[in-house]
């Protein structure tokens, strides 16, 4: 009967976990996923507060103890819930349209490009790594050169997430811009580590798109560093 009891409890707690996540998942529920072009992912606050701090209390307890079976699940369902975390999004010009045309002069014998161009574009995780609970930052520098036919191009910046086996977890596009996209931006995307989410080596793919074709990207890694993480704690992460 206590054995019984023992598995019950951590059950009930993972089918409760669950159905949270299934209302982040669902068409058109708070953390419904996609491509968007506002500053901040369409997101409920809601998911973003109250629901992850209970889903990251359940799945703290549930690593706390039971069988690897339980634990297991419980890393699994702590990595559905970055499927429900909103990733904000920011820019700030630090070159003008004119500034970027130019520079671009000097370098090109004093011509500027018929077709808007990608100049240069960057990005990186700052820090590298970070602890549940923590945001990690993409820090990102974009410079577009205005074309003479095409003098306020769409710039928009894209991000996919993946789990440590490859698997993805969210894409999400934004625009850099909503006047114009020319010149040069410095933008980055933020991402709410929710608490229990595994540690590991976190793949993630940017990618930079100028009037809705794709002109550029990189593949960075994002770590996360648990406090102590036992090894059998480890070898599960790994699993899922």
């Amino acid at each position: 009967m206590k054995n019984l009891k023992k598995i019950a409890k951590p059950m009930v707690a993972l089918l409760v976990v669950s159905s949270m996540l299934a209302g982040c998942a669902a068409p058109g529920g708070p953390g419904a996923t996609g491509t968007t072009t506002a500053g901040t992912e369409a997101a409920s606050g809601e998911c973003n507060t109250a629901m992850l701090a209970g889903i990251g209390a359940v799945v703290g307890g549930l690593l706390g103890g039971g069988t690897n079976t339980v634990r297991g699940a419980a890393l699994g369902a702590s990595l559905g819930a970055l499927a429900c975390v909103a990733l904000n999004y920011q820019s700030q010009q630090v070159k003008t349209a004119q500034q970027v045309q130019a520079d671009y002069k000097v370098a090109n014998k004093g011509k500027l490009p018929e077709q808007s161009t990608l100049v240069k574009y960057e990005t990186a995780f700052t820090p590298s790594s970070v602890r549940p609970g923590q945001k990690a930052q993409t820090n990102s520098y974009i410079e577009v050169a205005a074309g003479t036919r095409d003098p306020n191009p769409l710039v928009e910046e894209e991000l996919s997430l993946y789990k440590p086996n490859g698997d993805l977890i969210k894409t999400v596009r934004k625009v850099v811009s909503s006047n114009n996209g020319s010149g040069a931006y410095k933008g980055g995307f933020s991402i709410p580590m929710p608490e229990g989410v595994p540690q590991g080596i976190y793949p993630v793919r940017t990618a930079l798109y100028l009037n809705s074709k794709r002109v550029g990207g990189q593949d960075v890694k994002l770590q996360i560093v648990q406090r102590q993480a036992p090894a059998s704690e480890l070898q599960l992460a790994l699993a899922y």
